[in-house]
């Protein structure tokens, strides 16, 4: 399928640092996306695959922001056409390699693929926040999948993303943090030394609950669960605060240091 102009719309990120071309309706890429890329500790030269890279968006800021080489995995082929089409766009195509694949095939239809395990430095992801029939999703199969899939989906996706990077590597995922549980489970057994981020709305003087968490794990490694401060996105006056500012429009990173 082609991209028109009627499908997408043309989005800035990173005050412009990255534009990209992204559905004008279903799953779009925003602050999650960002904040996503931001807390990945990804070096110059390293290699970061993201399952479920969607239009590229984090992928492409993570390798504006350090230089680090992407691989982005998608199931969806017009998806993907976009994510070559904004790496292309942005002058980053030749850090991104961008593969057509289920993150729940079997390792052998993986490989063939050319995605070897242990062939990565670090993996970010940004799962579907819902599990089937626990909640209304968008209608169509593309968008569906974006937002939900079925119980065991996680696992997968944590599955696949720990397979893919080296020992001593790290992941990263967003996630509701009603859903942290699930998260923390997924993990276990694959990655240690766990970092909890809670991304809050307000000044916590409010009492308004962190609706995210950005989760970072170690292969290989069996520190301990540490829950960090986290980030307060909005000031008493609804405007994002200077530390988050800084990260969604300045680039800056997301330090997640336990």
């Amino acid at each position: 399928m082609s991209v028109t102009e009627t499908q997408t719309t043309d989005d800035d990120f990173l005050s412009g640092r990255i534009k990209c071309l992204q559905p004008r309706h279903g799953f779009r890429a925003g602050l999650d996306t960002v904040m996503l890329a931001a807390a990945c500790p990804a070096k110059a030269d390293e290699i970061v695959i993201e399952p479920g890279c969607g239009p590229g968006v984090a992928a492409l800021c993570l390798a504006r922001r350090t230089g680090a080489k992407i691989v982005g995995v998608e199931i969806e082929r017009s998806a993907l056409d976009l994510a070559r089409a904004n790496a292309q766009r942005n002058d980053l195509a030749d850090m991104a390699t961008l593969i057509e694949a289920d993150v729940t095939a079997k390792g052998s239809v993986l490989e063939a693929l050319g995605l070897k395990p242990e062939s990565c430095d670090h993996a970010i992801a940004n799962p579907p926040f819902l599990t089937e029939g626990d909640a209304t999703v968008p209608p169509g199969d593309a968008r569906a999948r974006a937002f939900a899939g079925p119980a065991d989906l996680l696992h997968a996706w944590v599955k696949f993303a720990t397979r893919m990077v080296r020992p001593g590597g790290t992941l990263t995922l967003i996630h509701r943090a009603d859903r942290l549980a699930d998260l923390l489970a997924a993990l276990e057994g694959r990655a240690g030394g766990v970092l909890v981020y809670p991304l809050w709305p307000a000044p916590r003087s409010t009492g308004k609950p962190a609706t995210r968490v950005i989760v970072q794990a170690t292969k290989g490694s069996r520190g301990p669960l540490k829950l960090l401060p986290g980030l307060v996105l909005h000031g008493p006056d609804a405007r994002f605060t200077s530390d988050a500012w800084d990260i969604l429009r300045e680039g800056a990173p997301l330090e997640i240091r336990g």
